[in-house]
């Protein structure tokens, strides 16, 4: 079979607006002489549109990186001037915190413009300079802007050298308790990638209550193909400090339920089998895990791949999911048990519900819809008939479950697209008669 290439379809110029989409490309630190933009193979980040196979691939590659860096250029010569304000409201002076502790402070005065390579880094052009000072975003832990429009953002709380990609735009805030390393009592972030297909997805692992706490991942078109089957290569997971294991499930009647599901990583072997690790996983009852949280799973594949599925073609969708691992939650007025008393062969625990939120972006329009899913997690067989009976916002989302969805959007869109009630005709769902 013939290896395809996928190429990033988004090179955007932003002026001082944090990336809206995260892509994959990778960049090279070549000192003074600046950045040398390399296009992976493939880009491991939102691809919308995908290359067909190609003859000479070595050729088309360095051709695509000029015709980004191009790109980058051309809209740079448009961007307004400091002395305009943009129009997301923030002033260009910055100071950019790095990884080696120096920190670099530009003025409104000395500064031109910003051109992000969203996903890779920055660079700065300051006035009647003919280049630009190159910067990778793994070489900072924090950009501080005199007036900043995403103050909920994960590197506002979190070094982007310990958490990598934990400002993506699928990602959730970052747990307090998380650490880069890992212990007894903290939480890590696990990434799972593969080299021909990027990230397969990324997960919180709790590993005092040895709980995943969410798994989040994207769906566009690069990583959507179905060329491998299921591998069912149940495992523990070696890069957390305390992972389940296949007893914990064994003889319990409870499925290992995945949060990442296989059917939605057949791209390859080696990613199918990464959605495997028991740190993906949370145990259900099997009539919830083959029945309503499958029937959800199916959809949310529609909602990426079939346009008729939705209001409008889905370039990129970005979803977390997750099951409540707290003592209680609260829900309207009252609060409730999040966790069934009893744990899964005396180690893991049993969630009470179980919920996915989901981002659906459109470049055409550049725009974006918010949904969130909610079940309880029950040993009886759910109707799965009007799946808009569990349909909610994410602000409601976020007040049951103490979590921050999609906090790396910038803030106006975020607040816009969670606090809207559930557009079922955009998701083409009903719900039952009342």
């Amino acid at each position: 079979m013939k290896k395809k290439m996928y190429t990033s379809p988004v090179a955007q110029t932003l002026e001082m607006s944090i990336p809206q989409l995260m892509t994959g490309s990778n960049l090279v630190d070549n000192g003074d002489s600046g950045l040398d933009v390399i296009i992976g193979n493939p880009v491991p980040g939102d691809a919308g549109d995908a290359a067909a196979p190609l003859l000479d691939p070595l050729k088309l590659v360095w051709t695509l990186a000029l015709l980004f860096v191009m790109s980058l250029t051309l809209g740079a010569q448009t961007v307004k001037e400091p002395a305009d304000m943009p129009d997301d409201g923030k002033t260009h002076a910055m100071t950019l915190y790095l990884s080696n502790g120096q920190t670099v402070t530009y003025t409104l005065d000395q500064l031109d413009h910003v051109t992000y390579l969203p996903g890779i880094g920055m660079k700065v052009y300051l006035k009647d300079a003919d280049s630009s000072v190159d910067y990778l975003f793994s070489q900072m832990s924090k950009v501080e802007y005199a007036e900043d429009a995403n103050s909920n953002a994960n590197w506002e709380a979190f070094s982007m050298t310990d958490f990598a990609e934990a400002w993506r735009l699928e990602y959730p805030h970052l747990n307090s308790n998380v650490s880069a390393t890992g212990s007894e009592t903290n939480c890590q972030v696990i990434v799972k990638s593969t080299q021909d297909y990027g990230i397969t997805y990324s997960l919180e692992w709790d590993n005092q209550k040895i709980a995943n706490r969410w798994t989040c991942y994207q769906l566009h078109e690069g990583n959507t193909l179905s060329t491998a089957s299921r591998k069912d290569d149940f495992k523990q997971d070696p890069e957390v400090a305390v992972t389940a294991t296949l007893a914990d499930y064994s003889g319990s009647g409870f499925s290992r339920g995945h949060l990442c599901p296989s059917a939605d990583r057949l791209c390859s072997e080696e990613q199918n089998k990464q959605t495997f690790f028991l740190t993906n996983m949370q145990p259900q009852y099997h009539s919830h895990n083959g029945g309503l949280w499958s029937r959800l799973e199916t959809q949310v594949r529609d909602y990426a791949t079939d346009d008729s599925k939705v209001g409008a073609h889905c370039d990129t969708l970005y979803i977390v999911k997750a099951a409540t691992i707290t003592d209680k939650v609260t829900i309207g007025s009252d609060e409730v048990d999040g966790i069934y008393a009893e744990k899964c062969n005396e180690r893991l625990l049993v969630p009470k519900f179980f919920y996915m939120a989901l981002l659906h972006y459109n470049k055409a329009t550049d725009t974006y819809h918010a949904l969130a899913f909610w079940t309880e997690h029950l040993s009886t067989t759910q109707p799965v008939a009007n799946l808009g009976d569990y349909a909610i916002s994410i602000d409601e989302l976020e007040r049951r479950t103490g979590i921050d969805f999609f906090c790396n959007l910038p803030d106006v869109i975020e607040t816009a697209v969670e606090a809207q009630e559930p557009d079922l005709s955009f998701w083409k769902l009903t719900k039952s008669a009342p």
